[in-house]
């Protein structure tokens, strides 16, 4: 019988929070100095075992894992819902970078207050006509929140930038710092500039591509302000002892 490691039952919670993660996303998450041969043995044998149920489309393509029949309870144990998949999303990629941009966040040096992706507002109570691909709160002195968007360039560009419309105009109940977009090409991030500048779009816009957020994490990757192009990072954080508290709204 295997044994589970604490390492174990937080990878498996978290495959529970995100839905499908794939192997390289949990090495990045759970195991930063391992090879990924000793990666793939772990999770094989956690699929085995029941704890998992892991996915590949063809011999070529990278494994995806989602809570099994067994790992369930122990999602729960950590308030994690659990619910076994039925079967793998239309949008995996949509998702995949949607968690990505989660680990981008979740392993800065920055303290996360939260990140909750576009299938866990609705259980949080969002009824607010625009649905961001995500929202996450860090703490440095006060607490700022941001929205994401990931651009896989499947929507035309009116899309994007009609949401950009409705992020301007403000969402009643949060406000944010800025709207981070992720997207898959440079050339997205020109045209966008263009729309954008035919608009009144009033709100924060740091833009960047996901091949950059994939080199680093969010609070040290560079971003585009848009639509004037310069570069700047997502927050500006103070040289004080104190930075990493939190303080109380």
């Amino acid at each position: 019988m295997l044994r589970l490691t604490e390492r174990d039952k937080a990878l498996i919670a978290k495959c529970g929070i995100c839905r499908w993660l794939s192997t390289s996303q949990l090495q990045r998450l759970y195991f930063p100095g391992a090879t990924l041969n000793a990666v793939q043995k772990r999770l094989r044998k956690l699929s085995d075992e029941g704890f998992l149920q892991a996915y590949r489309e063809d011999l070529l393509s990278e494994a995806i894992h989602t809570v099994g029949p067994k790992g369930k309870a122990i999602a729960q144990e950590r308030g994690v819902d659990g619910t076994i998949a039925a079967e793998v999303p239309r949008q995996i990629e949509h998702l995949r970078g949607v968690n990505d941009i989660r680990i981008a966040v979740e392993t800065g040096a920055v303290r996360v207050a939260y990140f909750f992706a576009y299938w866990q507002l609705a259980n949080l109570g969002w009824k607010h006509p625009v649905i961001p691909d995500a929202i996450f709160a860090v703490r440095v002195l006060a607490r700022q929140r941001f929205a994401v968007e990931y651009d896989r360039l499947t929507e035309g560009l009116e899309v994007l930038a009609s949401k950009l419309d409705s992020y301007s105009a403000g969402i009643p109940g949060f406000s944010f710092e800025a709207v981070v977009i992720v997207t898959e090409r440079d050339r997205r991030l020109d045209l966008l500039t263009r729309e954008m500048r035919k608009r009144q779009v009033t709100v924060r816009v740091l833009a960047t591509t996901i091949a950059e957020l994939e080199a680093t994490t969010i609070f040290d990757c560079r971003f585009r302000e848009l639509p004037h192009g310069e570069r700047s990072k997502l927050l500006e954080i103070p040289d004080t002892e104190d930075a990493g508290e939190d303080v109380e709204e």
